[in-house]
């Protein structure tokens, strides 16, 4: 038992791998091989050990993928090496239950054979367990596969299919690739022309515009004001901080829309009324919209918001609704709070938004508004379309340090551009702070751990592509056709071998 383990260790290298796909390097087509060799795997195997590969590479690539967890947790949380390292890597385990999960699935409950598996079966439990990931639990739909294709052919699927449809062509691209190794001559001409054909049609479809162009278009400046993490939160900083905003905002006062990033101003919205009113005036007499991150403390129940509010136009505010645990609140806290506290963990009480805010006017237009993570769960993107004509995320990856986080984070920004068909302004405190284009294509963007402005022009748009028109569930219903078929196909085969 322990050799043939022992032989699947090249599986967690292979997942290791796989986010070199993702940004910063953006590898995309090398998640096909990687995916294809895990399918390879468990083709012949049996339930236990297609769990055993598929932990094995799911916790390769989340170690590979989301190592910067430790550093947010020891270099900015205070937790020992010691316990962040290993509350990382548990972290990393407990996601690579998801393609553990998808493994015995697949080989337990769906398996009808070779090459239907490859086909039918692997794709789609993948798939399926991105998508659990997704929610469960709050949800974590990081490092989905669909991700890693952002500036790559199947990227023109977005508007259609969205992220988890982009994901089951590359698991089916990868399954491809299996199945030409068993293939004979013929066979494999029909596989590499179907393939083909599939990543052809991305290319042809990445060409289409599902939505069009509305009004003038608008100047923005995002303000990324580079704030240590440790100075930010200090109040003898607080108002140093909110003029090195303003000065670097002043030259750009000609612009229609200003962006300070996730709580720029880090106290209570009404325990700073002057500073408030002092920028609204600006904002009016000069004739431009400010969104600015600042946190709200309701006076009537003191719960408290990570929020957007806007200055201009009108006074509004959009209150987080997707928060991060146990940076932005501990879940079942009531049980283990003793466990955090002998830890070290840090601990955050915000409450979470209403699940619909209306768009925030800004520029003349509507912005549909997510804060930090919020981004990367696209069902919860186009809830705000399509009245909303454009998108900004605004984020503090102070947290993260020098990693790769910040550039995947703005990888799936550019994702929400293209399955929306929407300008997705992205401002940060430290970078990367960009301007991404309706076509998901960066137009500027900022240096990390710089002062910077960035400013840009940005076209609003109207209407909505069928991804934001139907959002998930035309490929959840495919994958729900694909396992009860899979079912009845099994039961028929069953009552064969039972009559004879």
């Amino acid at each position: 038992m322990f050799i043939s383990r022992l032989r699947c260790w090249p599986v967690f290298v292979a997942g290791l791998l796989l986010p070199l796909s993702f940004a910063p390097l953006e590898w995309g087509p090398l998640a096909v091989p990687l995916l294809a060799f895990l399918f390879y795997k468990w083709q012949g195997a049996t339930s236990g050990e297609a769990w055993w590969t598929g932990w094995l590479f799911g916790t390769g690539m989340f170690l590979g993928g989301t190592y910067w967890v430790y550093i947010s947790m020891h270099d900015y949380g205070g937790i020992p090496v010691v316990v962040a390292a290993l509350l990382t890597f548990l972290f990393a385990l407990f996601l690579g239950l998801f393609p553990a999960m998808a493994g015995w699935l697949s080989r337990r409950y769906l398996h009808i054979g070779n090459t239907l598996d490859l086909w039918l079966v692997f794709p789609a439990v993948w798939v399926l367990m991105e998508w659990t990931r997704s929610w469960f639990l709050t949800g974590f739909p990081w490092l989905n596969l669909g991700a890693s294709q952002v500036g790559w052919p199947l990227q023109g699927y977005a508007p259609l299919t969205g992220e988890y449809g982009m994901s089951w062509l590359l698991a089916l691209t990868a399954a491809g690739l299996v199945a030409l190794l068993k293939a004979g001559l013929r066979k494999r001409i029909v596989i590499c022309v179907a393939l083909a054909l599939v990543w052809v049609a991305g290319v042809s479809l990445d060409q289409v515009e599902w939505t069009q162009k509305i009004g003038k278009p608008f100047k923005v400046a995002l303000v990324q004001a580079n704030v240590s993490q440790e100075k930010k939160w200090d109040p003898d900083f607080r108002q140093e901080i909110i003029s090195d905003y303003r000065e670097l905002t002043r030259p750009h006062w000609n612009v229609d829309v200003v962006i300070w990033p996730e709580t720029a101003i880090s106290a209570f919205y009404h325990y700073v009324p002057e500073s408030i009113d002092d920028l609204e005036k600006v904002a009016i007499d000069k004739g431009f919209d400010m969104l600015v991150g600042i946190p709200y403390l309701d006076p009537a129940d003191k719960s408290y918001y990570n929020s957007v509010l806007s200055l201009g136009t009108e006074r509004a505010f959009y209150h987080k609704r997707h928060l991060v645990p146990f940076g932005e609140f501990i879940p079942f806290q009531k049980y283990i709070s003793d466990v955090l506290d002998f830890m070290g963990l840090p601990m955050s009480g915000f409450s979470r938004g209403e699940a619909r805010q209306p768009p925030l006017k800004a520029g003349g237009y509507l912005a549909g508004l997510t804060i930090c993570y919020e981004i990367i769960f696209n069902s919860e993107v186009i809830q705000s379309l399509p009245a909303a004509q454009y998108l900004v995320n605004i984020s503090n990856n102070t947290w993260f340090g020098d990693s790769s986080m910040p550039y995947q984070q703005l990888q799936m920004s550019r994702l929400r551009a293209r399955e929306t068909e929407r300008y997705v302004l992205s401002a940060t405190n430290d970078g990367v702070s960009a301007v991404i284009d309706s076509a998901g294509a960066i137009t500027a963007r900022s240096p990390r751990f710089r002062q910077a402005v960035l400013t840009a022009t940005v076209q609003a748009r109207a209407g909505a592509t069928p991804f934001v028109r139907w959002g998930n569930y035309p490929v959840l219903f495919a994958l729900g056709c694909i396992f009860i078929a899979v079912r009845l196909y099994r039961r028929k085969l069953f009552l064969a071998e039972y009559s004879q």
